[in-house]
């Protein structure tokens, strides 16, 4: 949506100043008093106006008359884009952990992000893209882990029965919210979105889990924390009490 949606905008915009041209020589006003709003070219401070389908079918089917040497048939535009600048999204997540002590068992119990997008185009889509995110990033700190044979190299987790992939039942109600603060370095005021959830849920899960662990004086583990990794962990601080 940054690049291709600031493509867009600046196609559009053309597309809407000849469509204004279009429409002050069929309504015989000014080019400068034609206004264009909620799909409709109308002459200002009256209620003359054109739908924009019919300001498209008059540009590809000129009428007798037509300025052809000014305006060409047609309402086919182009325009690139290029950023500025990069985007800065940002927000907050807390996730909530429950681990059996004997026997390394992990629950992701709870899940809660709230993130800053820019404008929301599609609140639907936002979603969707934020949780898809952190399930990518909730299943590289709670399972997902490449294995290969040391000796010869060959990958040993190469399947979806070896390679643990995050599964509805692995996983509660996420809450997801956003809150929006407009970019300045684009057309649209959007921000990034595809990366939010990937970016904050390994940091989120693997915080809560070791505060979970933190009575047993554990202040780190390693991704991903499993069942056995947990569980040793847990042995090693037992046993050096």
């Amino acid at each position: 949506m940054l690049c291709g949606g600031g493509a867009i905008v600046k196609a559009v915009g053309k597309i809407i100043d000849k469509g204004r041209k279009i429409a002050g020589y069929l309504l015989e006003a000014s080019e400068q008093d034609i206004e264009f709003a909620a799909g409709k070219f109308t002459v200002s401070g009256t209620d003359r106006g054109m739908t924009f389908g019919e300001i498209a079918g008059a540009a590809y089917f000129p009428p007798d008359g037509f300025p052809l040497d000014i305006l060409e048939p047609g309402l086919e535009e182009t325009a690139f884009y290029d950023p500025v600048n990069f985007t800065f999204p940002g927000g907050c997540h807390v996730a909530e952990v429950e681990i059996d002590p004997e026997t390394g068992e992990l629950d992701l119990v709870a899940y809660t992000a709230v993130d800053d997008v820019g404008v929301v185009l599609n609140p639907m889509i936002v979603e969707g893209q934020i949780h898809g995110g952190l399930v990518q990033g909730a299943g590289q700190a709670l399972g997902e882990n490449c294995v290969y044979d040391p000796v010869s190299g060959q990958l040993l987790t190469g399947s979806f029965m070896d390679y643990r992939m995050p599964r509805a039942d692995d996983l509660p109600q996420i809450a997801v919210s956003t809150q929006s603060t407009r970019c300045r370095h684009n057309p649209l005021g959007v921000k990034g979105c595809g990366e939010v959830g990937t970016i904050a849920s390994p940091a989120t899960v693997m915080n809560a889990v070791v505060d979970a662990l933190s009575p047993y004086g554990i202040t780190h583990l390693d991704m991903p924390a499993t069942p056995q990794r947990v569980w040793r962990a847990i042995e090693q601080t037992r046993q050096a009490a």
